[in-house]
């Protein structure tokens, strides 16, 4: 199986029938889940690879990521953690592909913030950072190792 440079969760590459023609893509479903899908939906796409092998990353595939990031990290109990330790404000939500310790935070490794109020999360506040880079200096975004369940849970179950 072929992989991404600079990731270490389970991207796979294929070839998909598209435009009259093969593409070679990046997603991050098992053969299994495209078969229970019956095929390979457009969120679960990565990006497809140019001439030159660099990676264009599908709009549809970021937009479906930062939706799955709303519903699913204030449910992570580290995300709960550290809006009671806020109180009030906002938690930026940084990509874990960056290394520890680096300051300042580059802009591409933000993935967005969300509200927080009298020590939680406010529902449905995630604002995705539109400077984040799903293929970034540091890599592939670790955000798609941490929601990789949900993802394939949410379209297994539409």
């Amino acid at each position: 199986m072929e992989s991404i440079s600079g990731y270490d969760g389970e991207v796979r590459i294929i070839e998909i029938e598209a435009g009259g023609g093969r593409q070679r893509v990046a997603t991050f479903l098992s053969d299994d889940e495209m078969r229970q899908l019956e095929g390979l939906p457009g969120e679960a796409i990565i990006g497809a690879f140019a001439e030159d092998g660099s990676l264009r990353i599908n709009a549809t595939f970021r937009e479906f990521l930062h939706e799955t990031i709303g519903r699913a990290a204030p449910l992570d109990p580290a995300m709960r953690t550290a809006a009671a330790e806020q109180g009030n404000g906002r938690i930026v939500y940084i990509d874990d592909r960056l290394p520890e310790g680096t300051a300042p935070v580059p802009e591409e490794d933000v993935l967005g913030w969300f509200l927080v109020r009298d020590g939680g999360i406010v529902a449905g506040s995630y604002v995705a950072n539109p400077e984040h880079k799903i293929e970034g200096e540091n890599g592939m975004t670790a955000a798609l190792r941490a929601m990789r369940g949900a993802m394939a849970a949410a379209l297994l179950t539409r």
